[in-house]
């Protein structure tokens, strides 16, 4: 019997487990949406996480480069990775719904080595889309991630633009 094994399907349930241990709601969203999420193929790696912030690295590996460089759909998925992992801890206490609705990446340098993307909700930011989606039920955010390479230059900029409901429930 032959069995296709995904690359990086156990540093994936690795992080299941460690997310686990601190919540139980989190750790079930993730694995009940991973076949959603291409993420994990790329080659994403989750280096740190915390409530408001999170640090995702992409390695440079023959999965998500073409001639040398990281291709640009794949730093636009470890971005996305970073802003729904802040997101997805906001839920817990917070119940909205939100969708992608646009994304624009520019590079100020060739992409040719591993790259690291922090992301920080601020504490304003949280509080105009909490009262905004109290208040109208809908919300509109922009959030500007750095991609920085290894060597700590600054590699570009990507723009998400999310799209903010309110749910009525909490979430399951």
């Amino acid at each position: 019997m032959r069995h296709n094994k995904i690359i990086g399907w156990e540093s994936f349930l690795e992080v299941v487990e460690r997310v686990q241990k601190v919540s139980p709601w989190l750790s079930r969203q993730i694995a009940k949406r991973a076949s959603e999420w291409p993420f994990w193929f790329s080659g994403a790696e989750i280096h740190e996480w915390t409530d408001d912030q999170v640090w995702v690295r992409l390695p440079l590996s023959f999965r998500n480069s073409v001639d040398g460089q990281i291709g640009h759909g794949h730093l636009v998925l470890a971005g996305e990775l970073a802003l729904r992992l802040v997101l997805l801890r906001h839920r817990q206490e917070f119940p909205f719904r939100y969708r992608i609705v646009s994304s624009q990446l520019e590079t100020h340098h060739a992409v040719d080595q591993s790259v690291d993307i922090k992301f920080a909700l601020g504490f304003k930011e949280w509080e105009r889309i909490r009262l905004e989606l109290a208040r109208d039920q809908h919300s509109v955010g922009e959030f500007a991630l750095s991609v920085a390479l290894a060597d700590g230059r600054l590699a570009g900029s990507l723009i998400v633009q999310t799209a903010f409901d309110l749910e009525k429930f909490l979430p399951a």
